[in-house]
This record gives C-alpha cells, sequence and structure tokens, in this order.
C-alpha cells in the first residue's frame, strides 16, 4: 500500500519537472541583483549528432555577463546594439549573446557550459535563457520557448532555461 502511494506521488509530480527541457541553467533559483555563477546544462546532442556550438541569449536586465572559457571550444561574445554604461569597474559593452563553438561534444556524453552575471533587482521574475544548440550535420534545436500566461514548461517541446529571482 505504502510502495502504491509513492508511486502515485513520484507520478504526479512528474508533469511539474521540464519534461521537453534538454538544456537547463543551473541554479533554478538566485537573488535578485546578485551576481550568479550558472551553468547550462546539456543532456545530449542533436539525436544521435555531437554538440558543436551553443548560443545563450542574455535575458533583459542581465548586465556583466561573462562566460568561463572551456578547452577545446572558442568564445563569441556579441555586444548589445545599446550603448554601455560605466560599471563598478569601468565601461564594458553589455552582452546579448555568448557562444562556445569549436569543441565537441558527443551525445552519450553531458556538459556543462558556465557564466557568471549580475541578475536584474526584479524578486519573482523569471529569466528566460534561450540557448540554441547546433550539432555535427547540421542539426539545430532552438531552446527559446516561453511558456504563456497559464502554462507550463512541460506544455513546450523546446523551453528556454529558467531561472527564478527569489528574494531570501
Amino acid at each position: 500500500m505504502m510502495r502504491k502511494m509513492l508511486l502515485a506521488l513520484a507520478a504526479a509530480a512528474l508533469p511539474a519537472l521540464p519534461a521537453g527541457a534538454h538544456v537547463t541553467v543551473d541554479p533554478a533559483q538566485a537573488a535578485p541583483h546578485a551576481y550568479v555563477r550558472a551553468a547550462l546544462r546539456v543532456g545530449h546532442g542533436c539525436g544521435t549528432a555531437a554538440t558543436v556550438r551553443l548560443t545563450v541569449r542574455m535575458p533583459d536586465g542581465v548586465t556583466g555577463a561573462r562566460p568561463m572559457p572551456k578547452p577545446g571550444w572558442t568564445l563569441v561574445i556579441t555586444p548589445r546594439e545599446e550603448a554601455a554604461a560605466p560599471g563598478d569597474h569601468g565601461s564594458a559593452p553589455e552582452v546579448a549573446a555568448i557562444t562556445w563553438e569549436g569543441g565537441r561534444l558527443p551525445n552519450e556524453h553531458y556538459d556543462e557550459f558556465v557564466l557568471r552575471f549580475r541578475a536584474p533587482n526584479e524578486p519573482g521574475a523569471t529569466l528566460w535563457f534561450a540557448v540554441r544548440q547546433e550539432c555535427e550535420g547540421g542539426a539545430v534545436t532552438d531552446w527559446s520557448e516561453i511558456p504563456a500566461e497559464g502554462r507550463r514548461i512541460s506544455d513546450y517541446p523546446h523551453p528556454a532555461a529558467a531561472m527564478r529571482l527569489i528574494a531570501r
């Protein structure tokens, strides 16, 4: 009886998980206006093809984004079009997107692509990180779907990676 109840509880929890999300962000929660070290987790390639390029678009309000270099991969940083505002450590263009390319992540392996940024001061907001995954042979998956009001992330086949800003 207890086993059946535990199985039922586990099954009920499954729809709340990002079932279609194959690129996720860790941590899933962060403090508003805090500096955050985040890892984009890539669980597999495109079908059986290896991932060879990963591009993440920075959500609005995110500032000071910087990627962590990854051995065997080249970094391409795309600045935002608007002018840079002076920050605590001098002026630098804000980042619109970060691309890791030239490496190879086989389909049967998992890896993380790390970046650091300052979250906007918006308690309760969700930051959506749209990620474009490109694989050998030209296969592409855009993990960029953002749930509409009243819908769940599990309703979408290619959801963007989500991070919720929680006041601590």
